[in-house]
């Protein structure tokens, strides 16, 4: 019995690989467009296709006009334009009740290189975004975790992504050299990103451990990107890279957007970060004899190092407690950080039918160490069911669950605050969120996304300064509409 499972469980992987998937990954190909969204990316329904994710100029508002955009593809040229508004509202709980706007909108620009010069399999690619609007954790809420991936608690215009990217070898290896940002590829959870929390993106505990938060949407840093496939249900990614997208330094009263207002101040002065994943596309269907669509699946293994100076979260350059009163307030340094992460996203049930319904699962667990890291622990799971709203075949809803722990030498920093007799500080507990979204297209082109989240501990258990108590968990009620022109 424990032999059959195991031969199926290979042919899981090696069917998921070598039936759907036979056709060479476009590598370098024009990336998907939903790759410069942070949160409520439009989730296809589960194929085992390598990429699902519709690029037909049918799925965007304006379409293709008097064939344009067919005449600038013919030569090479692809131009997408995407625009999202949210709005947020706090109806009890965190630091004060009322509604926020956010927005921001998104140019990108494709270029492949055969038609216009003839070389083959390689890509030009930048894209730009404008900011807007206020950030409703850090004015309403005081959670660790933003809301949404467009709170970005900032206004401005700045540069994204500005690479070239060249496939080789029928694009088994694909190359993106320039700025780049991370997060669109590595870290990431299919399911996951559906969500419009940011933890369910770029969690958590890289964005609090890592410079400037880390490289993450919308920043980008200098580095070169390796995708291989060494056999098509296996790929493999790495990259090494600025650690610093900001170019500041790691405690800073500045907000990240203001230290790099442009986007285009690009800092080698504090480290390398280079992060790898191995990633194993399957069909569980095969693990089954009962009668069933396919049932894909993506599991990946992944880690980065960082090779910058690190604070220590408890003591100071000469052993002191920082909290002491004899403590002289500079940090002792690290050299060096580090992460690891696993994480499943699972179809389990897509019966046959003419109504294409199907429910899926993702989980991703993340840790490093407690020394340099306010943040230790984190995981985000959840359920993302397609088809279930009855004559709405298209809508995907949405059920996630996250938290973030602080590292041991951030709760003894806490307990150590509370020793000596600290008014402004409260026992650190650890801030949970759970996050209910429905995805709805409304028309080609335009998502709406209704979001319900409730936050408990906010912010690790904070002190609200105005109230004098603990601020209080938060019910936030959300809307995001997503328009591809």
């Amino acid at each position: 019995m424990k032999r059959d499972i195991l031969s199926r469980l290979i042919g899981a992987v090696l069917l998921g690989g070598f039936l759907p998937m036979a056709a060479p990954a476009q590598a370098a190909d024009n990336p998907p467009v939903t790759d410069v969204l942070p949160s409520g990316v439009p989730l296809p329904f589960p194929s085992t296709a390598p990429d699902s994710t519709p690029q037909g100029w049918d799925t965007t508002l304006l379409g293709d006009p008097a064939g344009f955009r067919s005449r600038l593809k013919a030569h090479g040229i692809r131009l997408h334009l995407q625009d999202v508004e949210e709005l947020w509202g706090v109806a009890s709980g965190g630091m004060s009740r009322g509604a926020t706007y956010d927005g921001a909108t998104i140019v990108t620009l494709n270029i492949d290189t055969a038609p216009l010069f003839g070389w083959h399999d390689g890509l030009f690619n930048i894209s730009a975004i404008q900011l807007r609007g206020r950030s409703a954790t850090e004015d309403r809420v005081g959670a660790i975790n933003t809301l949404s991936g467009y709170d970005a608690g900032g206004r401005n215009t700045r540069l994204f992504e500005l690479w070239y990217g060249q496939g080789f070898w029928n694009n088994r290896l694909d190359i993106r050299l320039g700025a780049i940002d991370p997060d669109t590829e590595f870290l990431v959870s299919d399911n996951a990103s559906l969500f419009l929390n940011a933890d369910f993106g770029w969690p958590g505990v890289p964005s609090a451990n890592l410079y400037g938060g880390g490289p993450s949407w919308p920043l980008s840093v200098p580095g070169v990107r390796a995708r291989i496939i060494p056999t098509y249900p296996v790929s493999i990614l790495v990259g090494v890279m600025d650690d610093n997208p900001t170019g500041g330094a790691f405690f800073s009263e500045r907000s990240v957007l203001d230290m790099n207002p442009t986007g285009t101040r690009f800092s080698l002065s504090t480290g390398v970060l280079a992060m790898a994943e191995v990633d194993v596309s399957v069909d569980a269907a095969v693990l089954s004899d009962a009668p069933s669509g396919a049932l894909p699946g993506v599991w990946k293994l992944g880690g980065f190092y960082d090779s910058g100076a690190f604070p220590d979260r408890r003591y100071d350059t000469q052993g002191h407690l920082l909290a002491a009163s004899d403590s002289n307030g500079q940090p002792l340094m690290h050299h060096g950080n580090w992460m690891i992460y696993g994480i499943v996203d699972q179809t389990f049930w897509n019966p046959d039918g003419d109504d294409p319904k199907a429910a899926s699962v993702f989980a991703r667990i993340m840790g490093t160490g407690g020394k340099q890291n306010s943040l230790s622990f984190g995981v985000q799971v959840g359920f993302t069911f397609h088809g279930i709203v009855p004559w709405r075949p298209d809508d995907v809803l949405g059920l996630g669950w996250g938290m973030s722990s602080a590292g041991s030498r951030a709760w003894n920093f806490n307990r150590d605050s509370l020793e000596s007799g600290a008014d402004d500080v409260l026992p650190l507990r650890t801030e949970h969120h759970i996050e209910l979204t429905w995805q709805a297209p409304v028309w080609n082109g335009v998502v709406v996304q209704p979001d319900f989240q409730y936050i408990h501990h906010v912010g690790g258990g904070i002190l609200n300064t105005s109230t004098g108590r603990r601020v209080g968990d938060a019910a936030v009620f959300g809307l995001n509409v997503t328009t591809s022109f």
